[in-house]
């Protein structure tokens, strides 16, 4: 976790306590979700949206065989959303990227016999290595100190290079993207640049983390890199983006 996060979170540690108490009528699910987000103004709006429209980070329109990659798929729940949104009927080809292994088994058990989904045990990076992982629940994270809190441990993972993985799966275009991967969207979202495999990509949605080493640099440059291809659709900073392929 970068210094100059740990430094604003002591300095904001009275506004959270604030705003976690303006957000005890939420949902819990909706609650944890604030409570990782520091209750920040922009994760409120958020939340509320969602309220509103359920299929926020799935409302898209697929063709005929398209290809969704769920990158941090954790327990499953955006790619169950994104099935639900689209229908039994849809032939959408899902290939979902959770390296921690307790979620997969949530995953596995939420979307069994789902023919659609493909999970892949490993994570998505701008290259191939193998790291530890802090587990902290949605919140496992390369950029989480183990004595945090909400670290429970940790695990040997392995990340493996987008480009390479997608050439290997013999995908030729993604045509939805959710990106949650707690710090290390930075380094994927440069190499599918550097790659052109934002070019080939359609609707990107994004989580940026703040708590990420070079965070602000990195969310520029990531935002610089997706406008040459994309346009913004909508953002709830450091919550989640969308960015539509022109």
């Amino acid at each position: 976790m970068s210094a100059i996060y740990s430094a604003k979170r002591w300095v904001m540690s009275p506004v959270i306590t604030r705003r976690r108490s303006r957000a005890e009528d939420v949902d819990p699910t909706l609650q944890r979700m604030l409570a990782a987000l520091d209750y920040r103004p922009s994760a409120r709006r958020f939340v509320n949206k969602m309220i509103r429209n359920p299929d926020l980070l799935v409302d898209v329109e697929l063709r005929a065989g398209a290809v969704a990659v769920d990158v941090g798929a954790y327990r499953g729940r955006w790619t169950e959303k994104l099935l639900g949104h689209v229908g039994p009927s849809s032939d959408v080809v899902v290939h979902a990227f959770e390296p921690m292994p307790g979620p997969r088994t949530h995953f596995t058990r939420l979307l069994a016999g789902d023919s659609r989904v493909h999970l892949h045990p490993y994570g998505l990076a701008g290259r191939d290595f193998n790291a530890s992982m802090t587990a902290a629940g949605p919140g496992s994270s390369l950029f989480v100190d183990r004595a945090a809190a909400t670290a429970v441990g940790s695990n040997e993972v392995e990340l493996r290079d987008v480009s390479a993985v997608l050439d290997e799966l013999g995908v030729d275009r993604v045509d939805v993207i959710a990106i949650n991967i707690e710090g290390g969207e930075f380094e994927l979202l440069d190499r599918m640049y550097a790659t052109k495999w934002l070019r080939r990509t359609g609707t990107v949605f994004v989580q940026f983390h703040e708590f990420a080493p070079s965070a602000y640099r990195g969310i520029r440059r990531c935002r610089r890199q997706l406008s040459k291809t994309h346009d913004l659709a909508w953002r709830y900073p450091w919550v989640w983006e969308r960015w539509d392929p022109r």
